[in-house]
Order: structure tokens, then C-alpha cells, then sequence
């Protein structure tokens, strides 16, 4: 075998060999591992577990999996002897957990009495995501989603109400958007206390009356049993509006674990 069929037949046993999972027997339970995918992820956390479909890597309160025919290599982390990511890794793989706070910064004005359901809604994080110390996701990056629902004050009964839901967010630089599951709900205070003194009846009878009529005869009813036209103008009257300016600052929860893929620009 001459020197280049030599090199050749080197760089195809280094290849299959960086390919093959054979190294994830090696590697304890319970190690510091970063597991690189063969689509150049790189997920970092302990292994806790394995079998003969997979891995599994624990990565703070939630775990990633990843099946063996899509692991590249498997490597035990050590702070004291660093080394770098292999040419293969291009991006970090995170999970952030159900419940992550995402505090955003509408770029949209919504209301509801002036919003329909599924109009597009689009805000700025303001505060970024930060896990071991990287931005996962920025400040800056833009949250879309749209009108879950829009409720206008109704006259005797039915506050007014609004819920936005968020589905993607995109950060500069990045090819890809992250699909997210996160939603917020808002609701006109009650104003029966206020209604009630208006028309010269204690709290609880308006309450009790409230409970008793509704819609276009309810108003009706409620100026007889208010003995005057205050009872027709107060309970005949919409209630308060949300509405929620351009630049109006929401937090959100994320209602699932979301996975989010962050380019690797220093492989170490």
C-alpha cells in the first residue's frame, strides 16, 4: 500500500470511528459529558442513563435524549484540561424549562375592544436568557404570535378581556426561529362596587342583582329595582377597555420545555 492509499485508509478509520458510539460505553454514568450529533449539536450535561436506543443527558432541571445513530462522539468534560469542540460541532443545544420568564416589550398595540383574534402581535425581549453564562436568547430578539382572544366590556355583565399568545422567537444572526409556547391573559378589574354606590345600594345588592340579570333586560331590570335613571346609566354602560400601548412591558411563562440552538463561535 503506497504512502497516499495509506493516508486515505487512515482518514476513513478516523471518520468512522468519530462516527461510531462505541465510546459511550466508556464513559461512567454520572460524568460531565458534552454528546456531539452527527448534525453538528452539542448537548452538555451528566449522563444519566443509557440503553440500546440512546443516551440520555440531564441538563439542569430537564434531560435531553439522543438516539445512537445520530451521536458522533462522547466526551467526559474537564474544567482542568480543556480541549477544543471537534471540527464537526456548529451548535449548542439548550433546554430551557417550562415556567422561563421571558420579559418582552410590545412593538404592537393590542386592545379588547380594538384586537381581533389572530391578529399578529410582535414584541422585543428586553431582558436576555442566560444559561452557564451564554445569552440563549439575547435582548433584543423578536417574540410573534398573535390574538388568542379579544372580549370588548359588555354592558351589565362581562368584563373585558384579552389574551395574546407568542409561537416563534428570532435572534439576529441566527438562520433559525425557535418555536415557543407562551401566553398571558388579561382582564378588566370589576367595577360592581363602584356601580353599586352609584345607584345608592349597598355592594352586595348589587352583587345580587348582577348575579340576576344579565344582557339588554338585565338593564331594564335594573333601573326599576335602582328606583331611577342613575341604575339605567350605570349598568347600561360598558365597563373598562384593555388596552395595551406600544412599548407596554408583559412577562411571559413559557407553558413548555423549548429546545434552542445556539451557533458555536468559540469551540472551546
Amino acid at each position: 500500500m503506497n504512502r497516499l492509499s495509506t493516508l486515505a485508509f487512515a482518514s476513513v478509520i478516523a471518520a468512522v470511528g468519530c462516527a461510531r458510539p462505541a465510546d459511550v460505553e466508556k464513559v461512567p454514568v454520572g460524568s460531565e459529558v458534552e454528546v456531539i450529533r452527527q448534525d453538528g449539536g452539542v448537548v452538555h450535561g451528566t449522563l444519566a442513563e443509557r440503553d440500546e436506543q440512546g443516551v440520555k443527558v440531564a441538563v439542569g432541571s430537564t434531560s435531553r435524549s439522543v438516539p445512537r445513530d445520530e451521536i458522533a462522539a462522547v466526551r467526559v468534560v474537564d474544567d482542568a484540561k480543556p480541549t477544543p469542540l471537534p471540527a464537526i460541532a456548529k451548535f449548542r443545544e439548550f433546554t430551557l424549562p417550562e415556567g422561563t420568564k421571558l420579559v418582552v416589550r410590545l412593538d404592537s398595540a393590542v386592545g379588547s375592544d380594538t384586537s381581533r383574534v389572530e391578529d399578529p402581535v410582535e414584541a422585543t425581549l428586553s431582558n436576555a436568557v442566560v444559561v452557564d453564562g451564554i445569552d440563549v436568547l439575547p435582548a433584543g430578539s423578536v417574540v410573534k404570535g398573535e390574538i388568542a382572544a379579544a372580549q370588548a366590556a359588555g354592558k351589565v355583565k362581562g368584563r373585558a378581556g384579552l389574551a395574546l399568545r407568542f409561537t416563534s422567537v428570532s435572534v439576529a444572526g441566527r438562520d433559525e426561529r425557535s418555536a415557543i409556547m407562551a401566553r398571558t391573559s388579561l382582564q378588566a378589574p370589576a367595577t360592581k362596587g363602584k356601580d353599586a354606590a352609584k345607584i345608592g345600594i349597598p355592594a352586595a345588592g348589587g352583587a345580587i342583582i348582577g348575579g340576576i340579570v344579565g344582557g339588554k333586560k338585565g338593564a331594564a331590570i335594573g333601573t326599576a329595582v335602582g328606583g331611577g335613571g342613575g341604575a339605567a346609566v350605570v349598568l347600561s354602560t360598558s365597563g373598562e377597555e384593555i388596552r395595551l400601548a406600544r412599548g407596554a412591558v408583559l412577562t411571559l411563562s413559557l407553558d413548555q420545555d423549548t429546545d434552542v440552538r445556539v451557533p458555536i463561535t468559540d469551540p472551546r
